[in-house]
């Protein structure tokens, strides 16, 4: 009897340790967002809940970022119009690629064109040097400075940006309002990985394996690089290259951050 109830305390003080390893990991794995079930796109996710560095998170329903919005069901159209109240669309793509597949209109939602060319040279080598580009541009730049104005001026609403398949240009933008808001930089990262998962999962015939090249650390990496050689520091570059006062991050962590 001695020994069964031993075992019993045992077996309980070890479920208990394991419960809470599991509860403590899980606390350490940072918010990436909600991803958003849409019938034509299969990487729209709403960034809200992302934890910044000083304990604040993301607001829902603010910030969202996606794949192309070709294509759009009217269910996909009514829900990002009235479930998630899309009141702005950025579109990084480049003229030819909207002109190719141009986004379905969401009702009282205002359509941004900032024409980021997209990578014309394929293999996975080149991609580091297509990253560089995107921080370094003179056109790019003024695209994601662009991206800030609008940001800066929604008070209401939720902004939607999105690229071809929501990954490369659409990662550096994610990746400069994560930053602007003082999301950390590992969050920053796990959030820009995430695509991967998505479009392998995703039954849409443009997100068929070898129609799209994955994301990898290394390029971002390359852009954070690019940066730090620039401007110095992220910092520096939100206020050097995208304009960025001290009153303007303040004005954006106000707008789109809560506890």
């Amino acid at each position: 009897m001695t020994i069964t109830l031993k075992k019993l305390w045992l077996a309980l003080g070890v479920g208990l340790v394991a419960l809470t390893a599991s509860c403590a990991s899980s606390a350490k794995t940072p918010n990436l967002g909600t991803h958003i079930k849409l019938t034509r796109t299969a990487n729209t996710r709403d960034l809200g809940g992302i934890k910044t560095k000083n304990g604040l998170h993301i607001r829902q329903g603010r910030l969202f970022r996606s794949d192309a919005l070709t294509n759009l069901t009217h269910h996909d159209r009514l829900d990002l119009q009235k479930k998630h109240d899309v009141k702005a669309v950025i579109d990084f793509r480049s003229k030819p690629e909207i002109k190719q597949r141009p986004d379905s209109r969401i009702s009282g939602a205002r359509l941004h064109q900032l024409n980021i060319l997209s990578n014309l040279s394929s293999g996975r080598n080149r991609m580091p040097q297509y990253y560089r580009q995107l921080v370094t541009d003179k056109q790019d730049i003024r695209a994601y400075r662009s991206m800030f104005k609008i940001l800066l001026q929604q008070k209401q609403g939720a902004v939607l940006y999105h690229c071809t398949y929501g990954k490369d240009r659409t990662g550096i933008a994610t990746m400069l309002i994560l930053s602007s808001l003082g999301v950390p930089k590992t969050t920053i990262m796990k959030n820009y990985l995430a695509p991967n998962r998505y479009l392998s999962a995703s039954k849409l015939p443009q997100y068929k394996k070898g129609h799209w090249t994955p994301v990898r650390s290394a390029y971002l990496n390359a852009a954070y690089s690019a940066i730090d050689q620039r401007s110095g520091s992220m910092k520096q570059y939100l206020n050097s290259e995208m304009h960025l006062s001290t009153t303007d991050i303040q004005k954006l962590r106000t707008r789109y951050l809560t506890k």
